[in-house]
């Protein structure tokens, strides 16, 4: 099955890795999420939901001790996130401990007639050894060779750009690249090489006075695990803008029509994890943290959203005879044979639940304003004029047919009306708050956003793209199908365990354990915590209070079940609509309640 990034990119809106042990604590993110409006501890009037606190299951049994790692390991699940301001959990879902093994490591593999690297095992053709290029990270294919050198035609060659992105997993809970999956570095014993059509700019040699071409520039190296690398011309999308009215438009926006029941995991971190904010920065009290955005939804604001996307290039990966990653090759030598949940699920949680398998590289140069409607009444503006200003600030130029404007914009007219003032002191702002969310190129200017109007700001990001993509739009496979790509071989049990444990990992820590939300309020998990975004007009932890007249509740699905016992050959899952039910004329939930696979 492939998925698109129209499908993936809205299917979570996420803001921290699911790395429970990976990263260092921060106290500051502990203090901001718990400082959330929806979440904080009050006096609890009659109607309020009782609080639920956060749970996590015992320890799991200590495995036998791996004799190669010297190692062995444990896990627990988290089988409640706290709910309506109940208490957090703390402490992490993985542990591990050193041990001493009764028995000796059998080591890696055996190679046969191939070549084995010292360090991982990983096997190579004979003819890769003294070929002067290491094909071992540990360079051990390229000891004890003759004195005499020998050059690579491609050695002087830089690697495609981008290249490293497209190696990496990806989660779809998160939105976050992981580790590498691919091994970017391998070229195989080839020189195959990309030809750059834009190759040909002249460049000023500043020291030596002089114009010259790029030469360095006009080819690239394909690693091994590229099957197709196509440059592009620089073009991008033209800017758009959209206005939303409220929060909840806002975050709706954020994701498409296949997924709009499904709710937001903004990742899984218990006490002692940092938290990062796809709608912005870190949790650090900063313009664009989750504390400010969540704070929009009890103020009268609007947003307006810029997005232009820009492409450079289109790759496709190797379909089979894939060379893995040698750290993820060790990773996958370490995974026992007998499953346990516990070191699959830590292995998805570093490697990604998904890995690429062909894509667009480029840029997406995005910020959201967070506009006070009120000082935007009493300033007589519209959108679309404070939409002009703020591309005029950053060296955009935007048509009157575009921005429906009745008349001409021009910076002097913006600098009267002051869209630009943005003192976090003032209270007659009419931008109050940028969100930046600018992906590839160099991302050092979209920091200044509110401090520095730099009118060469999208020209220099835009310009950055050539040596510094990100992949923009990409297919994606099940982590588990990369096994039957790679060459590895006796590696079936171990893709039916990893497969086993994607399924149970996707599930503990979906936003349909959170809810119901009522009145049409988005279920979100943050963390190990869940809360509810409400609509304009509805407020309280599930928004169950109203404050205008009700309207109808669309349905919104339960988690899937447990897959059933197989039987003939088929196992089955179900699930309901009653996370919640439709209530008074709204909408039932959208597919199905049903889903069958072999076995």
């Amino acid at each position: 099955m492939r998925w698109s990034l129209c499908q993936l990119s809205p299917l979570i809106l996420s803001i921290c890795s699911l790395a429970l042990t990976a990263r260092q604590a921060t106290a500051t993110a502990h203090r901001e999420l718990e400082a959330l409006p929806s979440q904080r501890r009050s006096s609890r009037d009659v109607n309020f939901p009782a609080p639920v606190d956060c749970q996590m299951s015992q320890w799991s049994e200590w495995t036998d001790c791996f004799p190669c790692q010297e190692k062995k390991h444990r896990y627990r699940r988290l089988v409640q996130p706290a709910w309506f301001a109940g208490q957090r959990c703390a402490g992490n879902l993985w542990d591990e401990q050193a041990c001493r093994a009764e028995k000796t490591c059998a080591g890696p593999p055996d190679c046969g007639k191939d070549f084995r690297c010292e360090e991982t095992g990983r096997c190579i053709k004979r003819h890769l050894v003294c070929n002067g290029e290491q094909d071992c990270r540990d360079g051990s294919d390229e000891d004890n060779c003759d004195d005499e050198a020998t050059e690579s035609p491609c050695e002087q060659l830089f690697p495609i750009p981008g290249s490293e992105k497209a190696a990496q997993g990806y989660n779809i809970l998160t939105q976050e690249e992981s580790q590498y999956i691919y091994d970017p570095n391998f070229f195989g014993g080839h020189c195959e090489y990309v030809y750059n059509g834009e190759w040909r700019e002249l460049k000023y040699d500043a020291a030596c006075e002089h114009l010259y071409y790029g030469d360095d520039e006009k080819y690239f190296r394909k690693p091994y695990n590229f099957h197709i690398y196509q440059f592009l011309a620089h073009a991008d999308s033209g800017f758009s803008f959209e206005f939303y009215d409220d929060s909840k438009d806002l975050l709706d926006a954020l994701k498409s029509d296949k997924t709009r029941t499904t709710g937001f995991t903004i990742g899984i971190a218990p006490e002692k994890s940092i938290v990062q904010l796809n709608l912005g920065l870190t949790l650090s009290g900063g313009k664009g943290s989750l504390k400010n955005f969540t704070q929009y939804t009890a103020k009268e604001v609007a947003f307006i959203r810029g997005v232009t996307k820009v492409q450079t290039a289109r790759f496709k990966m190797r379909r089979d005879n894939i060379v893995l990653d040698e750290d993820m090759l060790l990773s996958l030598q370490e995974l026992p044979d007998t499953y346990n949940y516990g070191m699959y699920a830590k292995f998805i949680n570093d490697y990604g639940t998904h890995f690429m398998t062909s894509g667009t590289m480029g840029g997406i140069f995005e910020y959201i304003l967070v506009i006070n409607k009120e000082e935007m009444r009493r300033k007589d503006v519209s959108a679309g004029e404070i939409s002009a200003c703020i591309g005029y600030s950053i060296g955009l130029t935007a048509s009157e047919n575009m921005l429906h404007l009745e008349a001409s914009v021009s910076p002097s007219y913006c600098a009267k009306k002051g869209f630009l003032k943005t003192d976090a002191e003032s209270n007659s702002a009419v931008v109050e708050d940028i969100i930046p969310r600018i992906r590839g190129g160099d991302t050092s200017y979209s920091g200044g956003l509110l401090n520095s109007w730099d009118g060469n700001m999208y020209r220099h990001w835009g310009r950055s793209l050539k040596y510094n993509p990100a992949v923009i739009d990409f297919e994606l496979q099940p982590i588990h199908e990369i096994l039957r790509r790679s060459n590895l071989g006796n590696m079936e049990t171990k893709r039916q365990n990893l497969k086993r444990a994607l399924d149970d990992y996707l599930l503990e820590f979906h936003a349909c354990r959170c809810g119901p939300c009522q009145n049409n309020g988005e279920p979100v998990l943050v963390g190990d915590t869940c809360f509810c975004q409400c609509r304009p007009g509805y407020g309280g932890a599930a928004c169950e209070q109203m404050k205008r007249r009700g309207g109808e509740t669309n349905g919104r699905w339960s988690c899937w079940s447990p897959w059933a016992p197989c039987q003939s050959g088929r196992t089955r899952r179900s699930r309901q609509c009653t996370n919640p039910a439709p209530q008074r004329g709204g909408e039932p939930c959208a597919g199905k309640d049903l889903q069958s696979k072999n076995c």
